[in-house]
């Protein structure tokens, strides 16, 4: 709504949909009221057909992120200048702006509130990330590379069909990280092995070494870490125990 200017504008990023351009008279019907309490005089009404150059959403669940644009746009004055493509950035830049400003809920804060498969999703990612630094800083997962392009026996040569290779890892840009490692070190290293296709190769025997080779590291660095913890608690319960022992009153 424009007091000023006696303007009521219903955009609606699927506006084309609909031959008023807005879909819902119920509130077409609630802003007239309201309107009209504000100033009993003519008020234009106008909606996306009236914006030549609006934006229009044809798919997914962006029309949140549509109306945000559009009033920011109207506000600030500039114009309608961003696309559907744009989305995911744009999304990315509410986020930003929202923590920059630490407006209650946003960022850490809403974690604990995200739905469960989202939580599930961050954390398989944060898992990948482990995983592939972990592979890439260890000198035993590069020394295990090396040793299988050197002819160590490997479950996963002669390579096997595709479908039988585990991925484990789900994020694409890890993946092209890790792919990218090891690429490298084929190439520092004579191999004896002989294939036909250099990418089925470091996609179906390396990564799968590489990937496993770093779980049991992975495992067994909890391992370590976890007998650090116990015998630092044991410890320090010893300390205390015998503390205790020194202040009981001699009998």
């Amino acid at each position: 709504m424009m007091p000023l200017r006696r303007e009521m504008v219903f955009l609606y990023s699927m506006y084309a949909e609909h031959e008023s351009g807005f879909g819902d008279e119920e509130y077409r019907a609630i802003f007239r009221k309201i309107a009209y309490q504000v100033d009993h005089g003519t008020w234009t009404e106008k909606t996306g057909y009236d914006f030549p150059a609006l934006p229009r959403q044809t798919r997914g669940n962006d029309c949140g992120v549509f109306v945000l644009m559009y009033t920011l746009s109207m506000v600030c004055g500039i114009g309608f200048q961003f696309e559907e493509m744009d989305m995911p950035v744009i999304r990315q830049w509410w986020c930003l702006l929202m923590e920059r400003f630490q407006i209650d809920g946003v960022g850490s804060k809403t974690t604990s509130n995200l739905p469960a498969h989202v939580q599930a999703v961050q954390e398989r990612k944060r898992n990948d990330k482990t995983l592939v630094d972990l592979i890439l800083t260890s000198k035993s997962a590069e020394q295990h590379l090396v040793d299988t392009l050197g002819g160590k026996r490997s479950n996963w040569f002669p390579l096997k069909p595709r479908a039988q290779v585990p991925v484990y890892i789900e994020n694409e840009q890890s993946l092209l990280v890790l792919c990218n490692y090891m690429s490298g070190v084929h190439h520092r290293t004579q191999t004896q092995l002989t294939y036909n296709n250099e990418v089925e190769f470091i996609c179906g025997c390396l990564l799968s070494e590489a990937i496993i080779h770093g779980l049991c590291e992975y495992k067994a660095c909890l391992g370590r870490r976890l007998k650090m913890f116990s015998s630092r608690v044991l410890f320090i319960t010893h300390v205390k125990l015998m503390n205790l022992i020194e202040e009981l009153p001699e009998k």
